[in-house]
C-alpha cells in the first residue's frame, strides 16, 4: 500500500515521504495513528509543503546522528554480571540491558529495538550495532566483566566427598539413661538371686 506520511516515524520515513508500506502496518498502525495517509491524488498534493520541511529535518537529524555515532564508536559500554565456570553468565544480558547504558552514554533514550544483538551469555567483548539512522550504524563495544571473583560449582566428585564427610561427622545414637527405678530393680535383682542360692 501506498502512503503519505504526515509525520515522521523515526526509522521508517519523515513527513512528506510517500512510501510503498505493507498493508497490515498501514492499516493497523500509521493510519489509526494518524501518521500517515493513502497517497490519493488529492492527498498528493500536499506533499510539497510537507517535503520541503521533512527535508530540513532530515539534515538536521542526520547530522546530530553522525555526532552521536562518532560518540558511541569511541565508548565501551561495561556491564557488571555474576558468572560460573567456563565464564558462563548467571542469566543473560538482554538488548533492553545494553540499551538503558548506551541511553545514559547518548543523553537521551535509545530503543532496545535499534540495538542488533543476541543476547550475551557469557563473559567478554562484543561489537553490538545500533541502528540510529539511515546509513548510520555504528558499534558499540560492549564489555561483559564479572562481578568479584567467578562462582564455582562444585563438580559431582566435591558433592559426593561432602557427603561422606557429613556421614562421618554424624555422631552414634546416645544411649538412653535409666531411669532412678530402673536402675533400683537392677540393684534389688542380684540380692535376691543370693538370698535363694543361700536358702
Amino acid at each position: 500500500m501506498k502512503v503519505l506520511f504526515i509525520q515522521d516515524v523515526m526509522g521508517t520515513a519523515y513527513a512528506g515521504d510517500v512510501k510503498e508500506v505493507k498493508p497490515g502496518f498501514a492499516r493497523n498502525f500509521l493510519l489509526p495513528q494518524k501518521l500517515a495517509v493513502r497517497a490519493t491524488a488529492d492527498q498528493m498534493n500536499r506533499v510539497k509543503g510537507l517535503q520541503s520541511a521533512a527535508s530540513k529535518r532530515k539534515v538536521v537529524a542526520e547530522t546530530d546522528m553522525k555526532q552521536m555515532a562518532d560518540k558511541l564508536s569511541s565508548t565501551t559500554i561495561t556491564i557488571i554480571a555474576r558468572a560460573g565456570r567456563n565464564d558462563r553468565l548467571y542469566g543473560s544480558i538482554t538488548n533492553a540491558m545494553v540499551a538503558e547504558e548506551i541511553s545514559k552514554v547518548a543523553g537521551r533514550p535509545i530503543d532496545r529495538r535499534r540495538l542488533i544483538m543476541d543476547p550475551i551469555r557469557t563473559l567478554g567483548s562484543f561489537s553490538v550495532p545500533v541502528k540510529l539512522f539511515q546509513g548510520i550504524e555504528p558499534k558499540v563495544k560492549v564489555s561483559v566483566v564479572a562481578s568479584g571473583e567467578a562462582v564455582e560449582e562444585p563438580t559431582a566428585e566435591e558433592v559426593l566427598q561432602s557427603l561422606e564427610g557429613e556421614k562421618a561427622e554424624k555422631p552414634g545414637k546416645p544411649e538412653k539413661k535409666k531411669r532412678p527405678e530402673a536402675k533400683a530393680k537392677a540393684a534389688e535383682a542380684p540380692a535376691e538371686e543370693e538370698a535363694t542360692a543361700a536358702s
